[in-house]
């Protein structure tokens, strides 16, 4: 066969009353050579009558999609996503959703809603056959990345198909036509209307991109030198068009690694501002999310400053498997000495953490009724304080008699 299918999809496209064909990505990476496993189907029929005819035959159907006329078939551990010919329509902000779909009869016209002429081509499979109306089998042979018709008509209403291009670079090591590339520059504008949801997923599957397929370790650096030659990351919010990648290739949670990068390359006057407008309006995080993400950075930036053992472990006793090999990377020496400590309260069992005294603010409202609530994370400090530094005992009388003479004071 031309294209390697096996023979429970053979068996299923018997059962369609029009041709059925694979397209996109598994076509595309056939031909590279690149082994995959996501199955993309497409007829001229409509959903109704490919669910009946499957359920009829003993497969697991389920609507997708129902506006792009999309399906999930699945049968004896093999998985497929179906969608009927369509033509999509779209409105000039840029944010990727087409405003109307329709259904089409014409495989041309299904091809034409693509983006790029690689991921245009279609396989039928009863007739073992290639359909290629975009030419993508010679690009593929070059190993080109060429949007199909004119580029300006595919990148001016879909700010995701420029980030989606520059993942496939990183993802297949592809070159970019010249026509596509210059019109992704003009386009890049249209990122900043992406969703924020959307704009962090792309963002992820472009700096891992080189762990799909395993064909080019180390390639996302390609995707995040493009992401600068595009001027990309001032439509990420940034007052800055390109990044300076350092710790980003070194480390192994590259979301921290490249937010390290991008603040050492915008340079903020206050970083817990910076990262929660950040993370916030451009991703979407959540609070919960945005906290967690900076007490890994403030520990990173913390311990290049040399914060004092003591005040450092207070802090971030909880966080260092997450900073330690983070500061690592840009200081073994500060790394060494912070995990020389670490090991000396692990080793002696020294309390750095407010949870561990042996009593809490239920103690002290039952032991000082009259004392106000507001002071209570107050005095649990002091007592932190007190018993690293060997003056009191975790006890919970000592503990107590320590906040007595406190108030004494």
């Amino acid at each position: 066969m031309f294209i390697p299918v096996s023979e429970n999809l053979i068996k299923l496209s018997k059962l369609f009353k029009e041709d059925l064909y694979v397209v996109g990505g598994y076509v595309r990476n056939c031909l590279l050579n690149i082994k995959s496993s996501d199955i993309d189907l497409a007829s001229n029929m409509d959903i109704e009558e490919v669910t009946k005819i499957l359920k009829e035959n003993g497969y697991k159907v389920k609507v997708k999609n129902a506006k792009y006329f999309a399906l999930a078939i699945s049968k004896n551990n093999e998985n497929y996503e179906f969608t009927s010919f369509r033509k999509d329509f779209y409105d000039d902000n840029g944010s990727h959703e087409p405003i109307k779909v329709e259904r089409t009869a014409s495989l041309e016209e299904d091809a034409k809603r693509r983006d790029f002429t690689i991921n245009s081509i279609y396989y039928n499979i009863s007739k073992d056959i290639i359909v290629d109306p975009y030419h993508g089998l010679i690009d593929c042979k070059q190993r080109v990345l060429r949007c199909i018709n004119s580029p300006e008509e595919v990148l001016k209403n879909d700010g995701e198909r420029i980030l989606r291009m520059v993942r496939i670079v990183g993802e297949l090591n592809l070159k970019i036509d010249k026509e596509t590339l210059k019109y992704a520059h003009l386009m890049a504008k249209n990122v900043g209307d992406i969703s924020s949801l959307r704009k962090f997923a792309e963002l992820e599957k472009i700096l891992y991109c080189d762990k799909r397929y395993k064909e080019t370790p180390g390639n996302f650096v390609k995707s995040l030198k493009l992401l600068n030659k595009l001027g990309i990351w001032q439509f990420f919010g940034l007052p800055v068009k390109s990044i300076k990648y350092k710790m980003v290739k070194k480390v192994d949670d590259r979301v921290l690694g490249l937010l390290i990068d991008i603040v050492d390359s915008v340079k903020p006057e206050c970083l817990q501002t910076f990262i929660e407008d950040f993370l916030k309006n451009q991703f979407g995080f959540t609070l919960k999310q945005i906290q967690k993400i900076f007490i890994y950075l403030a520990g990173f930036y913390n311990g290049l400053n040399k914060m004092k053992n003591k005040e450092y472990f207070f802090k971030y006793y909880e966080y260092v498997n997450v900073i330690f090999p983070l500061l690592a990377k840009k200081s073994k020496h500060l790394m060494n000495k912070y995990l020389f400590f670490y090991k000396y309260i692990n080793r002696y069992g020294l309390v750095v953490r407010v949870s561990d005294l042996k009593i809490g603010k239920d103690d002290i409202e039952k032991n000082f009724p009259k004392l106000d609530k507001r002071s209570y994370d107050r005095f649990l400090e002091m007592l932190l304080n007190k018993v690293f530094d060997g003056k009191v005992r975790n006890e919970k009388e000592d503990l107590l008699q320590a906040i007595d003479r406190e108030l004494q004071i």
